[in-house]
């Protein structure tokens, strides 16, 4: 049964939209400004070849799964410790959340980084791979990247979303493009590269620093450290939503992991066409992405305050939103995926065979599906860790991981390359029916609407129209996927303001209006109300 509409005119709710609208468009803008990152795996692919990529990949893939056991969930607890100080008022309890999360970070970062250190070689020799040398390098930005999260949670919690962007999407990519590109050009090879992203940690810690400081007094948090700080409570909030991490990080790299161990050192660049697949279809996670972090802020707000069903709506509205950015997307890259994988991959790509390139489509169109599923749902995440019940979602992961685990043993040495695909794809779907069921019985939210009726049949006119002009163009010109993508997102756009605008969605068009000229603003705490800073 279809639900009343989200009620308007009221201030809190008015606020809560403004504000959701407004940090997620300004997270979507980052989201474009990390396009970088992938520049950084196309240029590391262009000038060091697939296979450096492919071993630069499993390197990483093992560090940022042991750098989630180093953030220890502290991307969350500070965001709750810290709204929960300033809903009371009380700024020496902010102060002392900080000053907790900043050392048990370092103390766990500095664990993980001197343990990685240790046992690289063996990792190295398991996999038949040399990537001793690159986990080694690459497990010094552990401790700097754990401090720029605790930085820019702590300003999250303030519902300002602009400085994570800047950090994480802005400055972080582009630091890191430049020392490929730097490495590349060098000839420094795979070390090389791992050394630049070492100095996109020291630069994202630095920038985090700096616009933390214009919140918050960072020697006043220091000074705090000592005894009479939150460490049972946020170890016991903070813990599970480490493992829950722990275990996503592993879900995100199990199939690149795992490939690492089923493809012959000879044939790493499969691995390296998979990863350049796999970061494609990610631009499915980009929406749900964007909203995670001012979403967190307002579920941990609402969920303090005991407002379920406002609570509930609220995720409802932003699940619509998030299928409608992801439905153009998707579409376009099941048209033009050939086109995009020779973008990304160049000569490297187009010097493949025909087999291997046939395999680089099959698994590009699994994966979006996948992760277009994952993708519509995966804000349940923050949902119930905020509203405290993290070990819900340390649960759903533990399924999850075994799920994708056990498919891809099965399907990974029987039916090569393609099966990791299945595999992750299946288990997305399995782990995202559970999380469905388990917010309907424990909250009461069913995220269905007929409204969202509206962006599926505006993608379904899209298509046809897309994929019908892609069918008249010659193939292998760059320039034919112009036409398609004109024609995708116009058609989308007339159809939906055909079949109506919901007032939530004019809420969201309003807010994009001015969003990006505040960003010029000196940076500051934000007054509430609908002028705040984002």
């Amino acid at each position: 049964m279809e639900k009343a509409a989200v009620p308007s005119g009221t201030a809190e709710v008015d606020r809560d939209l403004w504000d959701l609208a407004g940090g997620a468009l300004i997270s979507v803008v980052g989201k474009a400004g990390r396009i970088s990152r992938g520049a950084f795996i196309w240029v590391v692919t262009l000038l060091c070849g697939l296979e450096v990529q492919g071993l630069y990949s499993l390197a990483w893939g093992l560090v940022s799964t042991l750098n989630k056991v180093a953030r220890f969930g502290l991307q969350r607890g500070v965001v709750r410790f810290v709204v929960q100080a300033k809903a009371d008022d009380d700024n020496a309890e902010v102060e002392r959340s900080i000053a907790a999360a900043l050392a048990i970070g370092l103390l766990a970062s500095a664990l993980v980084a001197g343990g990685g250190a240790l046992v690289a070689e063996r990792l190295a020799a398991s996999y038949e791979k040399p990537i001793a040398g690159a986990v080694r390098v690459l497990l010094w930005s552990t401790p700097l990247l754990t401090a720029s999260w605790i930085f820019v949670s702590a300003t999250r919690a303030l519902r300002i979303m602009r400085f994570e962007v800047y950090v994480t999407s802005i400055a972080g990519p582009l630091i890191l493009l430049a020392g490929g590109l730097v490495a590349g050009l060098t000839g420094l090879g795979l070390e090389g590269i791992a050394w630049a992203q070492v100095a996109m940690a020291v630069g994202s810690c630095a920038l985090a620093a700096y616009y933390f400081k214009h919140c918050f007094s960072l020697s006043n948090s220091l000074h705090r450290l000592g005894w009479g700080l939150p460490w049972k409570e946020m170890g016991r909030f903070s813990l599970p939503v480490m493992l829950t991490d722990l275990l996503s990080g592993v879900l995100t790299q199990l199939d690149v992991l795992m490939l690492g161990w089923f493809v012959p050192a000879e044939q790493v660049y499969l691995l390296g066409i998979y990863v350049l697949a796999r970061r494609l279809a990610s631009a499915m996670l980009k929406a749900a992405q964007a909203f995670d972090p001012i979403f967190s802020a307002v579920v941990s707000e609402l969920s303090s305050q005991d407002r379920q069903q406002e609570l509930g709506e609220r995720f409802v509205v932003i699940s619509r939103w998030v299928l409608t950015i992801n439905l153009p997307i998707f579409v376009g890259i099941l048209i033009l995926g050939d086109y995009l994988l020779a973008l990304l991959g160049g000569s490297k790509v187009l010097s493949l065979s025909p087999a291997d390139v046939g395999t680089g489509l099959r698994i590009l169109f699994v994966l979006c599906a996948g992760m277009m599923v994952h993708g519509l749902f995966s804000l349940i995440e923050p949902l119930q860790a905020m509203s405290g019940r993290p070990g819900l979602n340390l649960l759903n992961n533990a399924i999850w991981l075994a799920a994708n685990f056990s498919l891809n043993i099965w399907l990974i040495e029987a039916h090569g390359i393609e099966a990791a695909a299945w595999g992750a794809a299946l288990a997305m779907g399995l782990v995202n029916a559970i999380r469905l069921v388990q917010i309907y019985l424990m909250q009461g939210i069913f995220p269905f609407r007929r409204s969202q009726l509206k962006p599926l049949l505006a993608g379904g006119g899209a298509a046809l129209a897309a994929s019908g002009l892609h069918a008249l163009l010659p193939e292998g010109k760059i320039w034919a996927m112009v036409p398609p993508v004109v024609a995708l997102v116009g058609v989308y756009g007339a159809l939906l303001y055909l079949l109506g605008i919901e007032p939530e969605d004019r809420a969201l068009l309003a807010r994009a209006k001015g969003v990006l000229p505040r960003w010029t603003r000196r940076p500051g705490t934000p007054a509430r109300g609908q002028d705040r800073e984002l």
